[in-house]
């Protein structure tokens, strides 16, 4: 079983993520490789908040290779390539995951790198789900 959880003890999380996500023995556990916001056909949109869109997809896609989905994810960190993208990412984030209290709240960290592996990636995602 996955336990969500943020302690009354500590600031509120700033984004609709948990501070701890425990992962009891015996789940199956998914690790899913850097994603970013290219499109099956290889095209990668413009904007920020299309490439995040696309990102999460292509982990949904990962994970229901293998009979998972967005709501089993534990875990993300997000690289993205500047402040000012921040933004794009949570709306495109939002579009895809949610914001309400059913959204799958991962643990999750947000960081800005000076850059991608291509130059026109402005986000790569890795992500762990788990599921009995």
């Amino acid at each position: 079983m996955v336990h969500r959880f943020n302690p009354a003890s500590m600031v509120a999380p700033f984004s609709p993520i948990s501070q701890g996500v425990e992962v009891e023995a015996g789940e199956r556990m998914i690790y899913v490789a850097g994603q970013v916001g290219a499109r099956p056909n290889g095209i990668v949109p413009e904007s920020m908040e299309d490439q995040t869109e696309q990102t999460f997809l292509n982990i949904q896609t990962v994970l229901q290779e293998r009979g998972m989905d967005l709501e089993d994810l534990v875990e993300t960190r997000t690289y993205v390539t500047s402040k000012d993208h921040i933004p794009g990412y949570r709306a495109g984030r939002a579009k895809v995951l949610g914001t309400g209290d059913d959204a799958p709240r991962t643990a999750a960290a947000l960081v800005v790198v000076a850059g991608l592996a291509q130059d026109h990636w402005k986000v790569e995602i890795c992500a762990v789900a788990a599921k009995k």
